[in-house]
């Protein structure tokens, strides 16, 4: 999988949910609910979840790993 396509899924796992945290924690920050510092901390969170997922695609199965490299487990 290149870079540019793990880098793509990544940021589109995490796109829904900081769009709708963005809505809502704004309302909630404005209304005086939640304080201002709730905002960077779920950005943090959505970027650590991005991070991880864009990690994890570049990890290949063993068999797929022996089958990239032109090697076959018998």
């Amino acid at each position: 999988m290149t870079r540019h396509l793990r880098i793509g899924i990544s940021v589109s796992a995490a796109l829904p949910t900081l769009l709708a945290a963005l809505v809502v924690l704004t309302a909630l920050t404005i209304g005086g609910v939640v304080s201002w510092t709730v905002l960077p901390s779920v950005l943090l969170a959505l970027a650590v979840q991005a991070f991880v997922t864009f990690v994890r695609l570049g990890r290949l199965p063993a068999a797929a790993e022996r089958q990239e490299n032109g090697t076959h487990a018998h």
